[in-house]
């Protein structure tokens, strides 16, 4: 799992991990397609914040647990733990 995840993080934002700090959690959820997708999230190190640059997504941002970013309710339910 932490090669795909090391994978998909490059193949999609071009940052690369440098260390896998912990897991989060995931939930299930209907993608643009209608097909039921499982979402994994892990707390990450990248070896430069930037740029980003984005291949599937239309936008992107850094979040602190102690702040309250625009996240899906899924995603902030992950966060608050």
């Amino acid at each position: 799992m932490e090669e795909a995840l090391r994978g998909e993080v490059m193949e999609e934002t071009g940052l690369v991990v440098s260390e896998v700090t912990g897991y989060v959690g995931a939930f299930d959820y209907a993608s643009d397609n209608g097909l039921l997708t499982r979402q994994f999230t892990f707390a990450v190190t990248v070896e430069k914040r930037e740029p980003v640059v984005l291949t599937e997504h239309d936008d992107s941002t850094w979040a602190d647990r102690s702040e309250s970013p625009k996240v899906s309710d899924e995603t902030r339910v992950l966060l608050t733990h």
